[in-house]
């Protein structure tokens, strides 16, 4: 016991002593390790941390499949839900959700609020009790019970200051009273798949009712979450339900003709394609880590060099060659051990940082610095401290007494083999730097393409507002018309207000709906083989409002009013499809709701990317509001002069003058919108350059070392050289052609890694190849120009060699 710890003693003093070498080696490996915890806190957080459900491996999402529009995950109408729910005989049980909003009344001022409606089914499939109360039952979800609610937590806390008393107590929403039954426990959030817009938020929890329309009404808006049966394996489930929907499109081909289901786990429905870009941000720290630990080792090659001597003479005094090992590990695990504690602090501090920033990352709530997390730091600090120092510890202890005290003080170069070993960890170092940095430089144009690509529309001084007017204070069609119509007249009339306008489903809102058309100077196709395209219907200031260029035709106006000739317009891409001689204006449509419902195309608008730079462009019907009744939400859209935040007191305002009872929510910009989109391509953008960046730093590092130590170790050869009549550009040539052999080694190997590693990228990159040349040369020229730098300073010092110093030191 007192050997080990006279040992540790004498490790703290060497270190100690060696505080330039001591302070490299730790921050190299505090940075390796750090980023390497931080990504495995995320990735475990998200990826492999089970979802917090009772059994959920047996947890699944099932969808409809739209083959027309080649959308495989649809949502769900209600009436292939009831059938589902009686005829899927693979499910415990299935439960239909759907994200909405409402305004309550009740406990505050009037607050638009985040509803879940859900059928009771809901909580016992996925083993969720209640804080407070009970949860809501079969019997709360027949149609015309008693309406009644479960708040969420958050909200319970924030609205109500945890009141235990509000369970029993009656609030009003959307000017229907609800009784409060429960709350629901703190942290249960659902991760929604699609949101449609709504308020992002989860206050209220009601109850999803199903009368008796529902069994015909083939409009599809629901999410349905269910339980496998146990022994029912996944393929099984998907099986029965291919076979269900083929009856159905037997039985009712109106509606039925080009669907399917698609069945598809809770665990990848979240994750989704997160998975990917994790899974590439965790290979790109492990690199970055093997960097850092190469660095350390090249380092501590070194530094056994140095110790041959003192090395010697233990040997020569009776130490074992076990003893030595043993002691230079000690070291280097006390190296690696504070390097793991600086790394674990700098993991922590990413983690904050990057929950604070919010990203649109599922299961961030569940990224902790947890034990799991901390034992992963602790197993790569002792790792590396004992992979990377067992091999100079091996090195150095490789004595030959006699030859070693012969030498003296003589500084021998450690032979060809260490310096082999240690040019060939500058080899790896640069290759691996290599790979991060063609990485790093394609998810960079990438991003910088979708930046170049756009929405199609100036976001810029562009505010979105979303409002609902209740059914129970607008049950009449005409008057939800008259109130947007005011509304949006009276904002326009706002100082600093260029345009506004109103749409459902804003740009860059999650959300919307389509149809089946088709165009009426040609043959009606046959069922599941018309065209789709999306709907919006909006404002006839709409296109001015966001500056869409209106090619040819006209936008709405005021002409195009209730009672009037049905009108729509089409975007270019539905233009260019069907009439490419572009003789659009004119011609009509035919819709599936109504055998009668037939528009005239009045304009063509250019088209723009609804949601965001990576979407594609689909054919996008727009029809004018007030000629249909049926939607009583809409988003405000409000392009300012100059200053949009002085603009939102003034909406909140005009708002309360049109109705006292009608909020404004969601208020955001576009242009925060248009980030929203680019967030996860913007993380991964930064988190691979500031990996690449770092692994740049320690390649330019390393090779600095090797060529700076082997210059130290040629200092005779200089000086000879120098003595018998070379010039400085003769020495400077011969350094540079030393280290500049060993970075093309490492060039070439890493070029040929890349060309294979970036193939991973396929589907995480926008608008460029996985070879695309200007990542690919911009790399290597990044990376020769760090290394040329690197190997030229110590170039420069062995040129400036005293000849006479040289040899009298020797």
């Amino acid at each position: 016991m007192n050997t080990v710890l006279q040992e540790f003693r004498h490790a703290f003093r060497s270190l100690r002593n060696r505080p330039g070498f001591t302070i490299a080696a730790v921050a190299s490996l505090a940075l390796g390790i750090g980023a390497a915890t931080a990504s495995f806190s995320v990735v475990n957080g998200v990826l492999l941390k089970p979802l917090p459900y009772d059994d959920p491996d047996r947890l699944v999402m099932v969808w409809e499949q739209n083959f027309p529009r080649g959308r495989d995950r649809n949502t769900v109408s209600p009436a292939n839900f009831i059938t589902w729910r009686e005829q899927a005989s693979v499910f415990e049980n299935l439960a239909a959700l759907y994200p909405a909003s409402a305004t309550l009344i009740g406990g505050g001022e009037p607050e638009r609020v985040g509803v879940v409606l859900a059928s009771a089914s809901l909580f016992p499939l996925l083993g969720v009790q209640p804080a407070a109360g009970r949860t809501y039952g079969a019997e709360d979800d027949r149609d015309g019970a008693p309406l009644v609610a479960l708040l969420g937590y958050g909200f319970w806390q924030r609205r109500f200051g945890g009141d235990a008393s509000v369970v029993g107590r009656a609030l009003t929403v959307n000017g229907q009273p609800v009784t409060v039954v429960g709350v629901l426990p703190q942290g249960f959030d659902f991760d929604f798949p699609i949101d449609f817009g709504w308020t992002g938020t989860q206050d209220m929890w009601m109850p999803f009712r199903f009368n008796a329309e529902a069994r015909t009404f083939t409009g599809r808006y629901l999410q349905v979450v269910g339980r496998l049966k146990r022994g029912v394996t996944f393929q099984q489930s998907q099986d029965r339900m291919t076979a269900l929907a083929r009856q159905l499109e037997q039985d009712f081909p109106r509606s039925q003709t080009g669907w399917g289901v698609n069945v598809v786990l809770l665990d990848e429905q979240i994750v989704g394609d997160v998975r990917k870009a994790l899974l590439l941000i965790l290979g790109a720290v492990t690199f970055l880590l093997l960097i850092a630990c190469a660095n350390v080792a090249n380092l501590q090659l070194a530094r056994s060099i140095d110790r041959r001597q003192e090395l010697t003479l233990r040997a020569a005094l009776g130490a074992s060659r076990w003893a030595i090992i043993r002691q230079l590990l000690i070291e280097s695990g006390l190296r690696a051990g504070v390097g793991g504690v600086l790394g674990a602090a700098l993991a922590w501090a990413a983690v904050q940082g990057l929950i604070a920033l919010s990203p649109d990352i599922p299961r961030l709530e569940d990224v902790t610095v947890d034990g799991l997390v901390l034992a992963f730091a602790l197993v790569m600090s002792m790792g590396s401290g004992l992979l990377f120092g067992l091999a100079p510890a091996l090195r150095a202890t490789k004595l030959e007494l006699g030859t070693a005290l012969k030498e003296g003080g003589a500084r021998g170069g450690g032979g060809l083999s260490v310096m082999r070993a240690r040019n060939g960890l500058v080899v790896a170092e640069v290759g691996l730097s290599l790979i991060l940095l063609v990485g790093a430089g394609l998810l960079v144009r990438s991003f910088a393409r979708m930046l170049e690509v756009g929405v199609g529309f100036a976001t810029e001084r562009l505010v979105l507002a979303d409002v609902h007017l209740p059914d129970s204070d607008y049950p009449e069609a005409r008057r939800r018309v008259q109130t947007f119509e005011t509304l949006v007249g009276r904002i326009q009339a706002l100082p600093g207000v260029q345009s506004a306008s109103a749409i459902t489903f804003p740009p860059l809102a999650s959300g919307g709906t389509g149809t089946s058309f088709w165009v009426n100077d040609r043959p009606t196709p046959a069922r599941g083989e018309a065209p789709v395209a999306d709907i919006r219907w909006v404002h006839r200031e709409y296109a001015r409002t966001l500056g869409i260029p209106v090619l040819s035709g006209r936008f709405f106006d005021r002409t195009d009013a209730e009672g009037a000739p049905l009108r729509v317009v089409v975007n270019r891409n539905l233009a260019e499809t069907f009439w490419p001689s572009g003789n659009v204006v004119g011609k009509s449509l035919s819709m599936p709701w109504d055998d009668t419902l037939v528009a005239e195309i009045i304009g063509v608008v250019d088209d723009i990317r609804h949601d965001g730079p990576r979407s594609e462009i689909r054919p996008m019907l727009y029809w004018h509001h007030p000629q249909f009744h049926s939607f009583n939400f809409m988003s405000l859209v409000v392009r300012t002069a100059n200053d949009r935040v002085t603009i939102v007191p003034a909406l909140r305002a005009e708002a309360k003058a049109v109705d006292p009872n009608l909020p404004i929510y969601n208020v955001r910009t576009m242009n925060s919108a248009l980030s929203e989109t680019l967030v996860r391509a913007r993380l991964a953008t930064l988190s691979l350059g500031f990996f690449a960046l770092s692994a740049l730093i320690l390649a330019g590092v390393g090779v600095f070392g090797v060529l700076a130590y082997s210059v130290s170790q040629r200092t005779r050869e200089f000086g000879i050289r120098m003595a018998v009549g070379a010039t400085e550009d003769t020495v400077v040539r011969l350094v540079l052609k030393q280290g500049l052999r060993v970075v093309a080694t490492g060039l070439a190997l890493g070029a040929a890694a890349a060309l294979m590693a970036s193939q991973l990228m396929r589907g995480l990159i926008y608008g460029v190849g996985t070879t695309d040349p200007p990542a690919f040369f911009g790399a290597l020229a990044l990376l020769s120009a760090v290394a040329l730098l690197a190997s030229y300073l110590p170039a420069r010092r062995a040129a400036r060699v005293d000849p006479m110093i040289a040899l009298r030191a020797e």
